[in-house]
């Protein structure tokens, strides 16, 4: 009996050691407000987070980077564009920004998103089926944004569409 519960327990140690050991890439980062330069998402259901210098089409291209400029006292214009080691991207624009939602479509002079795979095949929000990108944070004095994303893809060659959910950032425009 001993020698039944002895090895119960080893099984039950080894499990919990085999799911606490999970890889860090495998979690998105926490939807925080604090400015720490984080940004990543699920694409069809995997973690896809913004960690790679890439340099393979010119000068290194930063993990994240940040056009930010405000437009009035409650719109703002936001560019997010974002690589990947896997030399795929992702990029947020708010052409009129707002605190709280913006809703993500396909068409000219509204905020849109992207997400282009690693063979440059460029996915682009939907007008029938508009994204959001919710900013819970915007602090122009700390030049810190936070926020969420979602949005379905589309590339227009073939009607593929990628969905691209739990989206969060979190970046300190004075730090990138």
């Amino acid at each position: 009996m001993n020698y039944f519960l002895e090895s119960l327990l080893l099984v039950a140690w080894g499990l919990l050691i085999a799911n606490g050991c999970k890889p860090k890439e495998d979690t998105l980062p926490a939807p925080t407000t604090e400015g720490l330069n984080t940004f990543g998402c699920k694409i069809n259901g995997n973690v896809w987070i913004a960690n790679g210098v890439r340099n393979d089409q010119g000068p290194a291209a930063k993990a994240i980077d940040v056009e930010f400029r405000p437009l009035s006292d409650s719109t703002f214009y936001l560019f997010i564009h974002t690589n990947a080691s896997s030399k795929d991207r992702i990029q947020l624009a708010l052409t009129k920004g707002v605190m709280g939602t913006n809703k993500v479509r396909n068409r000219y002079d509204d905020p849109f998103a992207i997400y282009y795979d690693n063979q440059f095949r460029l996915f682009t929000s939907m007008e029938s089926n508009p994204g959001n990108v919710v900013i819970t944070r915007l602090d122009t004095q700390k030049r810190i944004v936070s926020g969420t994303f979602e949005f379905d893809g589309q590339y227009p060659v073939s009607k593929e569409v990628v969905r691209i959910t739990e989206g969060r950032f979190d970046i300190d425009m004075n730090k990138l």
